[in-house]
């Protein structure tokens, strides 16, 4: 998927390590599963993953399953 420069910008600003975690690896792969961020990246609680993105003002842009 292509993402517009400021969109871009605005997800590459958020540095705290989970939500940026989350982030890039959807940037990378098209998505992320629950399976994914609690195997591969410890995260037991996925929707506090997913909860820390969307804190961060990104809302729809991005899928998380």
């Amino acid at each position: 998927m292509k993402y517009s420069k400021e969109i871009l910008e605005k997800l590459n600003s958020i540095t705290d390590k989970r939500p940026a975690t989350v982030i890039q690896h959807i940037l990378k792969h098209g998505f992320i599963t629950t399976e994914e961020l609690e195997n591969k990246y410890g995260y037991k609680h996925a929707p506090r993953a997913a909860r820390d993105v969307r804190e961060r003002g990104v809302k729809t842009l991005l899928p998380i399953m």
